[in-house]
């Protein structure tokens, strides 16, 4: 399975695109409650204000960007070197995922906020290609801000540029004052509506709210979740230890781009682990695990732990997915 994505055919990505189809169909015959972690953030609470009640609109709203993010990963892999060859390795580790969880393929603030963080990712990994940085690190700092009124603690992923900015070389002082006001400005709007319309009480009330920290249950978890859990915690595991250990075998850019993606996957956890009240906030973890697993994967002298692990979780998805149907029934 691993082999057959280890290429960049067009007929791959029809059929990852069909698998992701067939993980979220059961969303759509047995429709979610749209997931809100915390009081509904600005741009959140518009898009639902604009959808209305319709849950197909949201789930369709988030297939569809769950595959867009998915193709552009792919793409961020591909253009910077990250698997080293073309392939749909990032494209295929993603789309598994974002399909894991029952239950979870809906729309929530986390997909949108993934979709805003992939193009974070690119004008971040771009610092290192010109010596125009302003522009690339007031476009990646404007991003976690909108992504922040989606979900107001990914605000916290400003650390990751600064991360980045040292990582690549370029943290001189007027880079980390122009991300303070690349980030500060979607929060400048966002607050000055509020003053407009007499509704600081609000803003404040959200961001108590957003900010209150937050421990998952796994109460809720059927034997199912949990062995899906556990294998992606051991895949995830499995590419940090690698990608830890070679990192002095890959080219400095490379080794640089590696080093951000396992702060991306700290802070991400961290998000997760403190701020997320439910689990549709694992899908923060999504990209970074994606990359470093599509990297650890191509790097790989021997592959058949990989591809039985991958064979085994793409058959328990599939069968999470369309279990919940025959227990609702």
């Amino acid at each position: 399975m691993l082999k057959y994505f280890d290429s960049a055919y067009f007929q791959r990505t029809v059929v990852l695109v069909a698998f992701a189809a067939l993980s979220w169909l059961p969303a759509f015959l047995l429709p979610a409650q749209t997931a809100v972690s915390g009081q509904a953030p600005p741009l959140y609470r518009a898009f639902l204000f604009v959808s209305g009640n319709h849950v197909f609109i949201h789930l369709s709203f988030a297939f569809s960007l769950t595959i867009a993010s998915a193709l552009l990963l792919n793409q961020i892999a591909t253009e910077f070197g990250i698997t080293e060859k073309i392939s749909q390795l990032a494209l295929f580790v993603f789309i598994l995922f974002s399909s894991s969880l029952a239950g979870y393929t809906a729309m929530s603030q986390v997909i949108a906020v993934n979709f805003l963080m992939i193009f974070f990712l690119r004008w971040s990994f771009r610092v290192t290609e010109t010596k125009e940085h302003i522009p690339l690190v007031f476009n990646a700092s404007f991003v976690v801000g909108a992504a922040a009124l989606f979900y107001l603690p990914a605000a916290l992923f400003i650390l990751l540029l600064w991360i980045a900015l040292l990582v690549f070389g370029v943290g001189q002082w007027r880079n980390f004052i122009v991300s303070l006001t690349g980030v500060s400005l979607p929060f400048l709007f966002v607050f000055t509506w509020y003053f407009w319309f007499d509704e600081t009480g609000g803003a404040y009330d959200l961001l108590l709210s957003s900010l209150r920290f937050h421990v998952p249950e796994l109460s809720n978890f059927r034997p199912a979740d949990l062995t899906i859990v556990v294998i992606l915690s051991a895949l995830i595991l499995v590419s940090i230890v690698k990608t830890n250990n070679s990192l002095m075998e890959r080219n400095i850019n490379l080794r640089q781009m590696l080093i951000v993606l396992l702060n991306y996957l700290a802070i991400a956890f961290a998000l997760v682990l403190f701020f997320s009240d439910n689990y549709a906030g694992s899908l923060l973890l999504a990209i970074p695990a994606s990359l470093l697993l599509a990297s650890t994967i191509t790097g790989a002298k021997n592959t058949k732990w990989y591809e039985w692990s991958v064979r085994l979780l793409g058959v328990l998805i599939l069968f999470n997915q369309y279990f919940r149907l025959f227990y609702a029934a």
